[in-house]
């Protein structure tokens, strides 16, 4: 009697990124904007977060979508739609824990890999959605035009210019490099003029502000001793890489830092064909990352209207 192999959520994601970096490419790329902020949204509104954001993203992409919402087979048809026959589904997945005598459980969206409390175990799960464009009977609020072209050229976007702005880190504007230097604790920025879009230049510095992060009083992470093109350099890139995707989602932004780089390509792929669940563990630290720069970004905001209302 055949026997089905018990799917393996972690390396079947993993997988499917590995096929597409090898063929030379970043496929979360994308010159367009995505309604609503890019965020992937479930049905009822609720913003994916960590590798379901990347994922979702990533899909959405490659297809073209423009509508930020997902929904599964039986949530569509609560809503009186269908999804059409033959339309491939992407994979979500989450992390949940359970006490080890199984009688509680818990779960969340997959952003929390590694963590376990004591007595208890964490376990992966998955489930498939499909995008909206893949549904027939939706209602038209699910599909929401997108806003502006994030495109039109090196002019600042009032939104992602006020949420950097606010984040209190010592970026030096000038030069023709994007680096952050950990011994000054400073990130060195090109001018926006240096850059073919707003969305280039926002991506950059989100990119080397994911690198800010990383410091002891910060986010404290840390993959070994980094040098260009070792494990722990390509561990952290992937990371920050991951977070400008995701933050670029947040903020309305395309991501598009790192050019299509063979020299990337080939070190992302030899970490996650020998680990296949650290893609996982970085969308966890992207997530990680974003959240601790919004939360920086509110901060600086608040103290800034405050001394403004003093004065």
């Amino acid at each position: 009697m055949a026997t089905t192999q018990k799917l393996d959520p972690a390396t079947e994601i993993t997988n499917e990124i590995i096929a597409l970096l090898e063929r030379g490419t970043m496929p979360w790329r994308q010159p367009w904007k995505i309604a609503g902020g890019g965020v992937p949204l479930r049905h009822n509104g609720e913003r994916y977060q960590g590798i379901n954001a990347f994922l979702l993203g990533l899909r959405a992409t490659m297809m073209g979508y423009s509508s930020p919402y997902w929904m599964t087979f039986n949530q569509a048809r609560e809503l009186d739609a269908c999804v059409r026959r033959g339309e491939r589904s992407s994979i979500v997945v989450y992390y949940g824990s359970a006490k080890k005598r199984g009688a509680e459980t818990s779960d969340g969206d997959g952003g929390d890999e590694g963590k376990e409390g004591g007595g208890s175990y964490r376990f992966l799960k998955s489930y498939r959605v499909f995008h909206v464009s893949q549904i027939d009977g939706l209602d038209a609020s699910y599909h929401p035009e997108p806003e502006g072209d994030p495109s039109d050229g090196p002019q600042p976007i009032p939104e992602a210019q006020a949420f950097f702005d606010a984040i209190d880190a010592d970026v030096v504007i000038g030069g023709d490099r994007a680096c952050y230097i950990p011994s000054l604790d400073r990130i060195h920025m090109p001018p926006m003029a240096r850059f073919e879009s707003a969305s280039s230049y926002y991506s950059t510095l989100f990119h080397e502000l994911g690198h800010w992060t990383k410091t002891e009083d910060r986010l404290d992470r840390s993959f070994g001793v980094s040098s260009f093109g070792n494990e722990a350099y390509s561990k952290e890139e992937l990371c920050v890489e991951i977070s400008a995707v995701v933050g670029g989602q947040r903020l309305g932004f395309a991501p598009n830092h790192i050019e299509n780089h063979a020299a990337y390509v080939g070190s992302w792929l030899k970490v996650l064909k020998s680990d296949s669940r650290f893609l996982f563990t970085a969308a966890a630290h992207a997530q990680r990352i974003v959240d601790f720069l919004v939360a920086a970004s509110e901060t600086g905001t608040k103290a800034k209207e405050a001394i403004h209302e003093a004065a």
